[in-house]
């Protein structure tokens, strides 16, 4: 047994490898960006606005898994199952609400707002065991003219080596960089 759970763990080292070695190029692969406005350059003031999107606080007000690349804010197709091919991509799509809004402004001096989210991941056994992550997942900054309220997450995880089968647990944490206020959404697959 112990020599099983030795190879799990080297072949999520072997994944973990792959993701950080990844850059942030506007696709899913192995990291989470966040989508729904463009970005434009922007220069100057970073302050925080204080205003947010809800007054209920930083949490998730749609978490689910996709079988592809979301199009747009609610433009996706549910996978309707937590199962998953060895090899196969999981794509989370996340509707984030309540993050705040920093003032920016572009290199002609117009006045912009700037949403920006960090990401991190855990996967873990089904008992617990913690077998892989990686912390600091590039989202991507986003600006807008508008303090804008429908922005989503595709997050994708790539299996660059195909996990065993198993029951597993991967626990997403997404950080509002400008309020410094984060959420945890813990979703159970099965690689068959």
């Amino acid at each position: 047994m112990k020599n099983k759970s030795s190879k799990i763990v080297f072949l999520f080292a072997l994944l973990f490898l792959a993701v950080m070695g990844s850059s942030l190029n506007g696709s899913n692969h192995e990291q989470a960006n966040a989508q729904g406005l463009s970005d434009t350059n922007s220069t100057g003031d970073t302050n925080s606005t204080g205003d947010t999107n809800s007054s209920s606080g930083f949490y998730s007000n749609k978490d689910l898994f996709v079988t592809s690349e979301p199009s747009g804010f609610g433009i996706y197709e549910e996978k309707n199952s937590t199962s998953y091919s060895p090899g196969e991509s999981i794509i989370l799509y996340i509707e984030p609400v309540g993050f705040e809004y920093n003032n920016v402004t572009d290199e002609d001096g117009t006045p912009l707002f700037s949403i920006d989210f960090g990401a991190s991941f855990l996967i873990t056994s089904s008992n617990g065991t913690i077998l892989g992550g990686q912390e600091n997942v590039p989202i991507g900054n986003i600006i807008s003219h508008n303090q804008n309220k429908e922005v989503f997450i595709p997050f994708t995880v790539t299996q660059s080596v195909p996990f065993p089968a198993g029951d597993y647990v991967i626990i997403y944490k997404i950080t509002d960089e400008n309020s410094g206020k984060t959420f945890e959404l813990n979703k159970n697959i099965t690689i068959k």
